[in-house]
């Protein structure tokens, strides 16, 4: 018989600052998730595939039998109450308690749904497809509920990081969400008449997330739980999803879900803000770069990339080596992770020395059946598929880098992460297995220093990286080869840095060329780059690596520089820049059709208070835009064009931004700076608009502080440079209007100083 200890639940979020999202819970477990006084989400079932068989909710083969109250605390996230929904799962007369738990947080804009899979294995012989899930907790319809309900969503899919499936559409049972569930991740619903600056759900993985998945079921249900392809569940296992809610609109939402995800995961920025490879200047040589599988005339690899570093004149702080350089075996998996005689031969120790011990970022792709390595270190084996991997329970990992170490690696690349992971069979049908296998990866990166670039990641992997924390950064588009070809848009980055910098982790481009035309260049159908200025802009507002493949006698060094330093540090702000809130909603309101590339960044100084500077870009624009303060977190202030920077206007709610499709298209950018204007005492104002020539006018690895005196009508700017450097920077003055003043920087500290009074704009040092 069934007992119930509470006939009816209401759960409300107390932090009123979150906004009202709250979760009802009935007498035959069904539950709403609501905000304000709207339904988004109504359950559907629970549900467990064992023993080859369903066992469910619905047909009463997984009873409900009791409902129960509790609470908790977890170390990283504090408080919760803790609401059970109890099954009892038979098989063979033998009863399993399976316990679904809906947890309502006091300090997270959340509700989180964790299920207990009870004290038995649960096994199958006939295994489910990869894309479906053999448990089913929680899920809810995929409905339009009234009229009234005017919803968008959009996910990201497949690899770069979710990128190459990415896809956006209106919340109704006619749309497919999840189109497949191993490649699938977090995905994000909002109200569209809000335009995306208000109410959002972002639904996500909240642990195990390796093993566990989406799945959209051909009854419209969006359902969540262990990969189908699992053959065995421990006992004891559990598995999590989180409800996030915020009121802030898109792009602060994802901020704060991250923030959220960082916390429980212990994850800190130390590792991203100390990485070389994304803080300076370097080179590529992947697929896009001028040297993929491609050398100087006459010249073997070794000569060649020695060439690179002497003759390119820029100030490269490492250089990146790709697939071209290692041993390859059955179906082109790597099968010994060192240096081939033909392509350096004096082995990469030499080389190293050669290049004057410029630090190696190294490429790696998925393990071949025949590696050498399984003759010494535990690796398992996929004879179909002609892959392995090593199982991470020995020193594998550490000697392979250790010897990597030695020859200068400071970046581990692993790319492949989709292929190594879809096509490989014991990564989908055991569950402990891929993340076992990250984390040995990482532990052992951990030990020598070495960072870590994940590549071709699936959206698993990216989350996974909140364990991981020697991941620092993440490719987020397709290869750059396909843009030259004119067959992606391979720059338009906005979208999916949002999920890779909530994570912790820098958004990367990939390489990119500074010239147009690269004559003998390894690639088909005449490869040009359209807009070189797009490409460096982009690599440097992204906070990732900026890293250049040209020819030696094809790199635009004032181009590249733009970037950065003369010492190669890049100047770059906050944060990515990210697709605008109305753009993505408009993205969905027309069911996946772009309207154009609009984004935003911002960086802040903070001192005695903080002042924030911004950053907008468009490209390929299908439309026109007004743009208002609000829309990009801006309060009012002048505004003006990196193409003509004499121009400064105003930028307020009565005077938005006009971006237009005519002049914004696929074959030109438009890029603006918004600074706040300040005013004096007596009546004096002011805007500093930053270091003009750079991508990034006003960085935090430039301006150090801005001090407001306006009591007594002064203002004084502290910037860092290069001893001896000198850099141009504008300020607007109300009285003198645009001020062009060079600031040598002082010879023993590399430091100075704009004052900025009712008179005058100077540079002191």
């Amino acid at each position: 018989m069934m007992h119930f200890l509470l006939l009816f639940l209401l759960l409300i979020a107390e932090c009123s600052s979150w906004g009202n999202i709250n979760v009802s819970v009935d007498q035959k477990g069904g539950y709403n998730i609501s905000i304000g006084d709207r339904v988004w989400l109504r359950s559907s079932r629970t549900a467990m595939y064992v023993d080859n068989k369903w066992y469910s909710s619905d047909d009463n083969s997984l009873p409900l039998i009791n409902i129960s109250y509790t609470s908790g605390f977890d170390p990283s996230l504090g408080d919760y109450r803790d609401f059970q929904l109890i099954y009892d799962l038979v098989r063979s007369g033998i009863h399993t308690k399976i316990v679904g738990h809906i947890r309502d947080w006091y300090s997270v804009s959340g509700i989180s749904f964790h299920l207990d899979t009870g004290d038995q294995i649960l096994s199958n012989t006939i295994p489910l497809d990869m894309n479906e899930v053999r448990t089913v907790f929680p899920s809810f319809h995929i409905e339009q509920i009234d009229e009234k309900d005017q919803r968008g969503y959009f996910t990201f899919e497949g690899g770069m990081s979710g990128d190459d499936e990415k896809h956006a559409g209106r919340w109704n049972p006619s749309n497919t969400i999840i189109k497949s569930g191993i490649t699938a991740g977090p995905l994000v619903l909002f109200n569209l008449t809000q335009q995306g600056q208000g109410d959002l759900l972002i639904l996500s993985p909240f642990s195990q997330f390796m093993s566990s998945s989406f799945s959209q079921t051909k009854n419209n249900t969006l359902e969540y739980g262990v990969m189908g392809s699992i053959i065995s569940i421990p006992s004891n296992y559990t598995h999590s999803m989180m409800v996030f809610y915020s009121a802030n609109g898109i792009n602060t939402g994802f901020r704060e879900w991250g923030k959220m995800m960082q916390t429980e995961y212990n994850r800190t920025q130390k590792y991203r803000s100390s990485d070389l490879t994304i803080n300076y200047l370097g080179y590529y040589t992947d697929n896009g770069a001028y040297y993929y599988y491609n050398t100087e005339k006459g010249l073997n690899y070794e000569e060649t990339i020695v060439n690179i570093r002497h003759n390119i004149s820029l100030p490269i702080h490492y250089l990146q080596i790709d697939s071209w350089w290692y041993y390859k075996g059955q179906g082109d998996g790597v099968s010994q992770w060192i240096a081939r005689p033909d392509i350096f031969p004096d082995g990469l120790i030499n080389l190293h020395r050669r290049l004057e011990n410029l630090p190696l970022a190294a490429h790696n792709r998925y393990w071949s059946y025949d590696t050498v390595y399984k003759q010494n270190y535990s690796f398992i084996l996929d004879k179909n598929n002609q892959t392995s991997l090593p199982s991470g329970n020995d020193s594998f990992w550490i000697d392979l880098l250790s010897e990597a170490h030695e020859w200068g690696l400071i970046l581990y690349e692993q790319d492949w992460l989709d292929h190594q992971t879809m096509n490989f069979l014991p990564l989908l049908t055991d569950i402990n297995l891929g993340q076992q296998w990250l984390s040995s990866m990482g532990k052992a990166a951990d030990q020598l220093g070495i960072n870590i670039q994940y590549c071709m990641s699936l959206p698993r992997h990216i989350l996974s990286a909140l364990q991981v924390s020697r991941v620092t950064q993440a490719r987020i588009s397709t290869d750059y080869k396909f843009h030259l070809e004119g067959q992606a848009q391979q720059w338009a980055i906005g979208i999916t840095s949002m999920l890779v910098d909530a994570i912790g982790l820098a958004p990367f481009k990939d390489v990119f060329w500074s010239t147009s035309i690269e004559p003998d260049a390894p690639y088909k159908s005449n490869p040009k780059e359209i807009l070189p200025e797009r490409e460096a802009l982009i690599a440097t507002l992204s906070t990732g690596p900026v890293s250049p493949g040209d020819a030696i006698n094809y790199t635009n060094r004032d181009l590249i520089m733009k970037c950065c330093r003369p010492d190669g540090l890049i100047l770059k702000p906050d944060r990515p820049l990210t697709m605008i809130n109305r753009l993505i909603s408009d993205w969905a309101f027309y069911n996946g059709t772009s309207q154009g590339e609009l984004y935003s960044t911002q960086t802040t100084v903070i001192y005695q208070h903080p002042v924030t500077f911004y950053t907008v870009f468009a490209s390929a624009m299908e439309r026109d835009y007004q743009i208002y303060p609000s829309m990009i977190g801006a309060s009012s202030g002048v505004i003006w064009s990196h193409d003509n920077p004499n121009e400064v206007l105003t930028f307020d709610n009565d005077h938005p931004l006009n971006v237009l499709a005519s002049k914004c298209h696929d074959l030109s950018i438009c890029l603006w700076g918004i600074s706040p204007l300040i005013e004096f005492a007596d009546k004096t104002q002011y805007a500093f608009l930053g270091e003009w020539n750079k991508w990034t006018a006003v960085s935090s690895q430039r301006v150090t502080y801005i001090t407001n005196m306006s009591g007594i009508n002064l203002a004084e700017i502290g910037l860092q440079g290069l001893l001896n450097e000198k850099s141009p920077f504008l300020v607007y003055h109300s009285t003198l209007g645009i001020v062009n003043v060079t600031c040598p920087f002082g010879p023993d500290a590399g430091e100075a100083q704009i004052v900025i009074d009712s008179k005058r704009v100077i540079c002191v040092f």
